[in-house]
């Protein structure tokens, strides 16, 4: 049975496309047809496949998925060794999207969730491994200014709950339904970057939102990298 997951967000697959890019190296990174095609084929929300290209929506664990399965693919784990684990993960650990959660290690070609100090290879359908693996696991690698918050709690797991891909900038599901925000508001870098366009001033868009001009700043670079992702 499924649990229930109360925080969300709403994604697309081309922003998502951007967002990878934006913070990856950008020669390792799947393009967007590789990208659509794992989500088209149940990567990571079975439920996405089966609706209309246009209707695809993404929710923020999923989203974080997509990102771990990049880092999988960039630690040399091949696409059916991830889509079995995910299957398999899916079906036997009572999470609907396990790519999303914090324990997750690598280690000599294994992918392992340490489940309440018991390690489990997921690549080997289940197998217990000893403790004395953990000297040479480590924790699934991330992209580069990458930051990750694991602080909502579902049951056992410790579920991604934020995502600050650059500095000031935060994905959080419960606000603007996950759009990047200048960090500690709700405030959209989109808008940030619209009246930069505009013609105001970095320090004026400070003082009209009662921000640090660096948080606009890094706003601003923000959204230049999303755009230079999206051009690529």
């Amino acid at each position: 049975m499924e649990t229930m997951i109360a925080a969300s967000g709403v994604y697309f697959v081309p922003e998502v496309s951007a967002y990878l890019r934006a913070t990856g190296p950008r020669d390792s990174l799947p393009s967007y047809r590789v990208l659509l095609r794992w989500v088209t084929t149940g990567l990571p929300s079975p439920g996405a496949a089966f609706r209309p290209r246009r209707e695809r929506r993404l929710s923020f664990e999923d989203l974080v998925s997509l990102r771990m399965i990049v880092a999988l693919r960039q630690s040399g784990f091949s696409s059916q060794h991830i889509r079995r684990v995910h299957e398999w993960s899916v079906r036997n650990l009572g999470y609907p999207k396990p790519f999303a959660l914090h324990d997750l290690w690598v280690g000599r070609g294994d992918i392992f969730f340490d489940i309440e100090r018991q390690l489990i290879s997921v690549s080997r359908r289940g197998q217990f491994g000893l403790d004395i693996i953990r000297s040479w696991l480590e924790r699934l690698p991330r992209f580069d200014a990458a930051d990750l918050a694991f602080d909502r709690r579902v049951n056992c797991w410790r579920v991604a709950s934020k995502w600050q891909p650059h500095p000031w900038v935060v994905l959080d599901p419960e606000i603007q339904f996950g759009a990047p925000c200048v960090a500690k508001t709700r405030i959209p870098t989109r808008t940030i970057w619209s009246m930069s366009r505009g013609g105001d001033r970095p320090e004026a868009i400070a003082r009209a939102y009662r921000i640090p001009e660096e948080g606009v700043q890094r706003s601003l670079e923000w959204e230049d990298k999303l755009e230079r992702a999206r051009a690529g």
